[in-house]
């Protein structure tokens, strides 16, 4: 169960309906801002491998910058840079931890190519992705950054392109910025968003929206939500 508070800036529409206003929410982001954004997944994995159980605690953590470079009231051009990418796992008394900032470049690290990492994505005003660019750019960018043995880079790519790929990636930021009501709603009201990702295992979030509040054009929520798992477990970097 996760609850939390989510600010957003937001394109309000107003309307009196019965002397209580209603909203058209959707995504305004100001062009030529910059905003930090940064998710956290904190992750329970119970496993049963040849009749042994295995239990994992497993946190996987991404930092992003959003830079808005173009766009209109229906689409808007924003370059992601990767900040950070990092992970622990911990299971039969072992932990694993993985970091893009990790210096020590004598172990193996799949992430140390991420830092300043960047593609273009075109987001719909209700949060939509509406296409990525620069992924290919971006994924040679980084195997270059990890070897300079050509046949090293282009293994290294191979695997990127597997976390890294179109459609997991786009179901990743929908799955924070596809958030907005079908519909006008009202203080009070509240809709619901099930959207499905692909970490290490397959992902499906049920999130309850309520509309508490709106100040001079920014809707305030309450958020409670469920996740639930099932698929096959692959380890990062693997």
């Amino acid at each position: 169960m996760k609850v939390a508070n989510l600010f957003l800036l937001i394109f309000c529409v107003s309307a009196n309906v019965f002397a209580q206003k209603s909203y058209t929410l959707k995504q305004n982001l100001p062009i030529g801002k910059k905003y930090d954004f940064s998710m956290v997944s904190d992750q329970i994995i119970n496993q049963e491998i040849s009749g042994q159980k295995i239990n994992i605690n497993q946190t996987i953590g991404t930092d992003y910058t959003f830079d808005i470079r173009n766009g209109d009231e229906s689409t808007k051009d924003i370059d992601v840079i990767y900040n950070r990418i990092y992970m622990k796992s911990s299971a039969m008394g072992n932990t694993m931890t993985m970091d893009s900032n990790d210096a020590d470049t004598t172990k193996q690290n799949p992430f140390m190519g991420i830092k300043g990492a960047t593609f273009r994505m075109v987001m719909e005003p209700n949060g939509s992705i509406k296409s990525l660019i620069g992924i290919e750019k971006m994924l040679t960018s980084m195997a270059t950054k990890m070897s300079k043995d050509s046949a090293v880079v282009n293994s290294l790519r191979e695997s990127l392109a597997k976390q890294f790929n179109a459609d997991g990636m786009k179901q990743t930021m929908e799955s924070s910025l596809k958030i907005y009501p079908q519909k006008p709603v009202k203080v009070g009201d509240s809709w619901t968003v099930d959207t499905k990702i692909q970490m290490t295992m397959p992902i499906e979030t049920v999130t309850t929206y309520t509309l508490k509040e709106v100040k001079d054009g920014i809707a305030y929520l309450n958020i409670a939500g469920s996740l639930t798992s099932k698929g096959n477990f692959e380890t990062m970097g693997n």
